[in-house]
């Protein structure tokens, strides 16, 4: 999903991937690898109860690909990603 409003400089879109071990994570979507900026990651159960924010242990790595290099592990969670597109519109 890419949302664009006016006075951003580029695209906003949100990624959604099953949680796991520490280590790396693919997203359902198109992340390019390299020119995305992470804005957000967040650790959420099914049931939206947990809400939590691990944005500063991530990175984006690879095409569709962020890596836990923070050690947490989010198994039985979803890690909803959102992140600034590559180029400008």
């Amino acid at each position: 999903m890419s949302v664009f409003l006016q006075g951003l400089s580029r695209a906003v879109n949100v990624g959604v991937c099953p949680g796991g071990p520490a280590g790396t994570h693919l997203l359902d979507g198109h992340m390019p690898a390299s020119g995305c900026t992470l804005i957000s990651v967040r650790q959420v159960s099914a049931d939206l109860g947990t809400n939590t924010d691990r944005t500063s242990e991530f990175t984006i790595t690879a095409l569709n690909t962020i890596r836990n290099l923070g050690g947490t592990d989010t198994t039985g969670y979803f890690l909803v990603v959102t992140y600034a597109a590559a180029a400008s519109y």
